[in-house]
């Protein structure tokens, strides 16, 4: 009896395809639909037929994923935006829509206003959540927030994104160290002696701590006759709490140099506590970029890694509070991933590309 032959491109595409759709609720995943595009993915990927034995067969499987699994992630996109968009069946709901029902009802319940955020980010957190509780569907979703109203302290945990460490990409921080040290050289120049900065997002603590650092010893000569005031804001309560804890495992101070470790913390059961002379250097308080006044009169804002959850809109409106939230010549810093929209060149000016350092134009006409 001859050998029967078997496409494996078939099996890795199966593979990739179910992978991708594990956490996809916002489009139907039906047997039809991924029927649909594991068909469309095959007509687009040429077979690849092999007869050999079971042990053999793994090896040539693994070579052949290898080879081309590039080509089949191309197809598999594809097939899914064109299958879901297109669907042989009748819909039972328009799941967009239901989302959306879902984002208002977060911000009629609790005062957050995700709309604005990038929605493919906020549908893979989501996701997340209905996986955990077996539900299938956002208007399930919706009704366990109703029914459960505690669901909403672990649905944040996966919303707010909060990993940080000290001195987070060193290079960036030489730079906002050589800032800050012109800044205060400046102010004493003009007889102004204070400076406020302001960490927006601060997550655990992990910044502004380290801007209070660099303060201290740039101020560490200079303590009785020179003010710094330290603004930390976070949407995420829990992540203030742990910010104004402040006590940190060793892999949040890998990039901490030893000498300010031993000189500006203290060791407790095997954490390491910020100590008071740079806590209290730090004021924290909640606050919702997108919708709360923000704070004022400051000469740096500090918000790396935000905006990169914002869509285009809300990084404009962000923008513009920040540039009026700047005095004049202020600096803003955001994150290495991030750079400023287009509109955004013309009331800002770049000072360092490669930090993301911009400061405030003034006199605009």
């Amino acid at each position: 009896m001859p050998e029967k032959l078997k496409n494996i491109i078939e099996d890795i595409a199966k593979e990739l395809l179910d992978s991708a759709l594990t956490l996809r609720y916002d489009i139907c995943t039906c047997h039809t639909c991924r029927n649909d595009m594991l068909a469309y993915i095959l007509s687009r990927v040429p077979a690849k037929y092999v007869t050999t034995e079971q042990g053999t067969l793994h090896t040539i499987i693994q070579q052949a994923k290898a080879e081309q699994q590039a080509e089949i992630c191309r197809a598999m996109l594809s097939a899914i935006d064109i299958i879901s968009n297109n669907p042989r069946h009748q819909l039972k709901e328009d799941k967009n829509k239901i989302f959306q029902l879902l984002l208002e009802k977060i911000k009629e319940d609790r005062g957050l206003d995700f709309r604005h955020y990038h929605q493919e980010l906020l549908k893979r957190r989501v996701a997340l959540r209905l996986r955990t509780n077996n539900i299938a569907t956002y208007g399930e979703y919706l009704m366990l927030l109703m029914n459960n109203p505690e669901e909403y302290d672990k649905l944040f945990e996966v919303l707010y994104i909060n990993v940080s460490e000290f001195f987070r990409d060193p290079e960036v921080w030489k730079m906002v160290a050589s800032l800050l040290e012109n800044l205060i050289r400046q102010k004493k120049g003009n007889a102004d002696n204070s400076i406020r900065i302001w960490s927006a997002g601060c997550a655990n603590g992990e910044e502004p701590y380290s801007i209070a650092i660099i303060l201290k010893q740039l101020l560490v000569t200079n303590t009785t006759d020179f003010y710094a005031e330290i603004f930390a804001t976070d949407i995420d309560k829990k992540a203030l709490r742990a910010a104004e804890k402040a006590e940190y495992g060793l892999d949040s101070l890998k990039n901490l140099d030893k000498k300010l470790l031993k000189r500006y913390f203290h060791l407790e059961d095997k954490l390491y506590r910020v100590k008071d002379e740079i806590k209290n250097m730090v004021t924290f308080q909640k606050q919702d970029l997108t919708s709360q006044e923000l704070i004022k009169d400051v000469d740096v804002v500090l918000c790396r890694n935000v905006f990169i959850y914002f869509d285009r809109d809300l990084q404009e409106q962000l923008l513009m509070k920040f540039y009026r939230a700047l005095k004049p010549n202020g600096y803003l810093i955001m994150g290495k991933a991030e750079t400023l929209i287009r509109e955004a060149k013309e009331i800002f000016e770049e000072i360092d590309m490669a930090s993301r350092i911009y400061k405030k134009r003034v006199n605009l006409v």
